[in-house]
């Protein structure tokens, strides 16, 4: 047992901090308007070149790993494996974000006569929708099968999605999606891992 809560430790750490941090990085080098544009812009080669691209892929795929990995070793410590709806959600959050990993921004015009970037930029806007809606859902899902026997943490994850939520709501809203609201929702995920992790690992 001791090396599940290491493993969710060093993963949950990790995990809540690789892409705020590569984030906060890249928005040093580059001049980025967070009103105005969705880090998906970062996916944009136009825009950023391949180099740029090729690192925004690589970072997208690595949280899509360790998402999957950090809520499948939960599920082993917890054994939650029987609750197949969470297990389904782990692999629709696993799946919409490695395939948003491949699946990059453009700006080009809709039109049936430039028809791969357009559907590439249809399936890339349904993509980002997938994981703006299924990341939250499978954190819910977690909060709700473990609050009858972890009260502090059901209660507690629970309030932090619920606040990351409606101040994304909110902010969508108000301003749109954008950079900024897309921050509030990494930032409040990222929160709630820590918390889950340090609860899991002391509990």
């Amino acid at each position: 047992m001791i090396w599940i809560k290491l493993g969710i430790l060093l993963i949950g750490f990790v995990h809540a901090s690789l892409l705020p941090y590569f984030v906060r990085k890249a928005l040093k080098y580059v001049n980025f308007d967070l009103q105005n544009k969705t880090l998906s812009f970062f996916s944009n080669r136009d825009l950023y070149g391949k180099k740029f691209v090729k690192g925004y892929k690589w970072l997208l795929l690595t949280t899509a790993i360790l998402t999957y990995v950090f809520f499948w070793i939960l599920t082993l410590y917890y054994d939650l494996g029987q609750y197949d709806q969470l297990m389904q959600s782990i692999d629709l959050g696993f799946i919409s974000l490695a395939l948003l990993a491949f699946v990059p921004h453009n700006l080009r015009p809709l039109s049936l006569k430039s028809l791969a970037p357009s559907i590439q930029r249809i399936l890339h806007n349904l993509l980002s929708v997938v994981v703006f809606l299924s990341l939250p859902a499978l954190i819910i899902t977690f909060q709700v099968i473990i609050m009858p026997e972890m009260k502090f943490l059901g209660i507690s994850g629970m309030v932090i999605i619920g606040i990351t939520v409606f101040s994304v709501v909110l902010s969508i809203l108000k301003n749109g999606i954008n950079g900024a609201t897309e921050l509030l929702f990494i930032n409040g995920i990222s929160l709630w891992t820590i918390l889950v992790t340090i609860v899991t690992f002391v509990s």
